[in-house]
């Protein structure tokens, strides 16, 4: 479970991930451009209750706040280097440079290298919640 949404903020939303797919309870409902309707005084209490219902049922389950995590973002950057190098160097091939693009080619594959060398530094986790005490700061 992730809460998301700025303190302070009246749109918030928790997220129940599970096994195969993930469900979004937002607090807030859509009445029109740029107009929401608040609804944070039965969320708060709905959310509250599936936390802690949830940490009775499933004991390992994780609770934090949401957020794109900076090793998360790298390993999305390093997926897309690869596929990038890979790209580069049957385009040239195909294009009858071969010397040409497995030079520029290699240059990628030693920047991937690098980040990967610096990947175990960057495991940072979300902050985490105890699922019965939900700070203020993300439910009033």
């Amino acid at each position: 479970m992730r809460l998301s949404g700025l303190p302070g903020s009246p749109r918030r939303a928790a997220v129940l991930q599970f096994a195969r797919g993930g469900c979004v309870i937002p607090s807030h409902s859509w009445r029109g451009t740029g107009r929401f309707e608040d609804r944070m005084d039965s969320f708060s209490p709905l959310v509250r209750a599936v936390a802690e219902t949830a940490a009775d049922l499933a004991p390992r389950a994780r609770f934090a706040t949401a957020g794109l995590e900076l090793g998360e973002a790298f390993v999305w950057t390093i997926g897309l280097l690869g596929i990038g190098a890979a790209v580069l160097l049957v385009a040239s091939l195909s294009a009858g440079a071969a010397s040409l693009g497995i030079a520029l080619a290699a240059r990628l594959v030693f920047v991937l290298i690098l980040m990967l060398a610096v990947l175990p530094w960057l495991k940072g986790r979300a902050a985490a919640l105890d699922p019965r005490a939900i700070p203020p700061t993300l439910l009033p």
